[in-house]
Formats: structure tokens, sequence, C-alpha cells
């Protein structure tokens, strides 16, 4: 026989209660770090052209870059970038804030030097967590016993500690998760004397089996690169777009640009590699809200990314080409510094000088 349920009838200020109870224990939803980005960050009026809520789209290629660094599976992601993609705000700053209020660890940011950490800590992490409303509570900003200083910051569940990649104090201290190391390439051969300071910072991450190595860097000198060294030894994926006629995925390379040398202010063309039709700028970059990442090396560990400025969504075609065409007669001249500054930020690739 059957037993009948009872139904126990609450008083609306116990039910009202339990259901707030419930709404806190709730998980958050899954989000990815592009995710939580569009969703919570904030663009301040001193850092961006355009403050307010922050759109991935208005950059497809930092989209993939995002959530690989925050998928929980992959422990190393290296991006080796030209100079105006806006690497420091999705890939050192997201990341930041990501961690800091969906998936809270201790983070170490690693500058070149400690007065760049400063730079970094006042300039564009301070304006972040000022604008952003998610973040803006989790830091105490006011009382002076919250150990909260410019080089550290306390949250819920984890710190944020910066340093300098010139400071071996600051690379030998507590234990992190979270290494985001930025500008590898110009970090000192090492810390003082106590050796190289990127491998001093990962000795960091040793008792997390969830550690989160994040490397990022604009190439200098072939040979001498860091951050070509961790990209060489990644999946190597570079930025594909597909051709605005034949639909032909291909990365954006320079050799495909078309311009008239003897007229800086002509229109910049590109060249499909299959289809041989040429199209603007604005066509292509239409096509490239399509675009994806294609791995050379798909079988590595580490997360590996290529981006040259053809694919950046903050300058026109027409000023790298009006670059290239004053470092081009810089080196005529026989002085290659230009064209060196040149291959480094606008490629982001390393320079090699004539004759090696």
């Amino acid at each position: 026989m059957k037993k009948k349920r009872r139904t126990i009838e609450l008083a609306p200020q116990t039910a009202e209660m339990f259901a707030r109870c419930v709404a806190v224990r709730k998980p958050p939803p899954e989000l990815t770090l592009s995710q939580w980005a569009d969703t919570y960050r904030m663009l301040s009026a001193e850092n961006s052209a355009t403050p307010g809520r922050w759109h991935t789209d208005n950059a497809p290629y930092q989209r993939e870059i995002m959530d690989a660094i925050g998928d929980p599976h992959i422990r190393k992601v290296v991006i080796m970038s030209a100079a105006q993609i806006g690497k420091t705000d999705a890939f050192i700053l997201n990341p930041l804030g990501y961690y800091m209020d969906y998936a809270p660890a201790p983070i170490l940011v690693m500058q070149p030097t400690l007065d760049m950490g400063q730079t970094f800590s006042k300039d564009r992490l301070a304006p972040m967590i000022r604008d952003t409303p998610e973040l803006r509570d989790k830091i105490d900003v006011k009382s002076r016993h919250s150990g909260n200083t410019i080089m550290k910051k306390n949250f819920p569940g984890g710190h944020i500690t910066i340093v300098g990649a010139n400071s071996a104090t600051g690379l030998a201290s507590r234990p992190i998760k979270v290494l985001l190391a930025d500008e590898v390439d110009r970090y000192p051969a090492s810390a003082g004397t106590e050796g190289d300071p990127l491998s001093l910072a990962q000795k960091r991450q040793t008792t997390f089996w969830d550690k989160k190595t994040v490397i990022v860097s604009t190439p200098v000198i072939k040979g001498q690169s860091r951050i070509e060294t961790e990209f060489n030894q990644s999946t190597r994926e570079e930025w594909n777009v597909p051709c605005p006629e034949c639909g032909e995925y291909q990365p954006l390379v320079w050799a495909n640009v078309v311009f008239d040398k003897d007229d800086p202010q002509g229109e910049v063309l590109y060249k499909c590699e299959r289809c041989g039709v040429v199209n603007g700028e604005y066509k292509w970059k239409q096509a490239s809200k399509r675009g994806r990442f294609v791995p050379e090396n798909p079988g590595a560990e580490a997360r590996g990314f290529h981006l040259n400025t053809l694919a950046s969504t903050f300058c026109s075609w027409k000023e790298i080409v009006q670059k290239f065409l004053v470092a081009k007669e810089q080196l005529d001249q026989g002085n290659p510094e230009g064209m060196k500054v040149w291959v480094n930020t606008e490629l982001g690739e390393t320079w090699e000088e004539p004759g090696e």
C-alpha cells in the first residue's frame, strides 16, 4: 500500500529565505573568458578610443586566444604578435578580470622591469578595476590594513602580484597558479644573478596541477627571441581569413599586399593566393569575422598563436604601407633600424641581420 505524501506548507517569508539560500549556493553559469569579457568588462576612457562595454566582435581574432587562456585543460598559451592588435587588453587584462571574478587564483603578472610593472598597475589595471563593477568591490582600496599596494592586489580567493623580470626578489616569493608574462623578449637574460626570469617564475607554479602560463610578446632579434622559441614549440597557429571572392581560407601575408610605392596615399589591396582576385581592406576585414586559427603543429601541448598587423582592427593597411615605405627608404640609405622595428611591430616576426 502506497504511503500518502505529506505536503509541508511554509510561511511566505520562510519560502523566500530558502529561495535566497538556493540562489546563493547555485554555481555560476559556465562562461568562457571571452564571454566573461563581453558580459562584464568595461573599457576605461584613459586607455580606449571607445570606452564602455567590451565587445570581442570588434577584434574577432582575440576570441579563440582568450578562450584558450580560460580553458582549464590548456596549461600554456603563447602569443607572438605585432604591436597593434590589442594584446594587453585581451590577453593580460581580461584574464586578470576573469580569474579575479570567475575563477579566483593567485596570479603573477611579470613585466620587463619594475618601473613598467608600476606603470601597468597604475595606468591599466587600476582603471579596469575601477570601471568594471564586478571587480570594483573585490579590491579594498580604502583600508590601510587591506594589504593592497600598487604591486599587490588581494581579492577573495587569490591575489595579483606584479613584478619586474629584472627583480630576483619579486620572483622568489609565494606559489602562484596563473602566470601572465608580458613582453618577454624585453626581459633581461638574468634576474640579477638568479638566472632566467621566465624559468624562475614558472618554478613558482610547481604546486599547482592546474597551473596556467600565458606568454605574450612582440618578437625582437632572431636567435635571441624567447617568444619565437616558445612559439616554435607550440601548435604554431596562424589567423586565416576566407577570400571575399572564392572563400579560400588563407593567412594574411605581406607578399600579397598590393600598393603603389609612388603613391603612399593610394588604396591598398590584397590578392587572394588561390583565385588571384584583388580586393580592398574593407572586404577582407568583413570576411575576417569568419576567420579562424589554423595550426601548423596541432599535436603540440602548448597553444601558440601568431598575429600580424594586417589582421588588426585597430589600424589601417594604409598606415602599415606608409610605415614600410619610410623604413625601406631608411634601409636603402644604410640605416636598418627602421625596417627592424617595422618587421617586429607590424609583421610580428623576428629581425634577422642581413648575411646571417
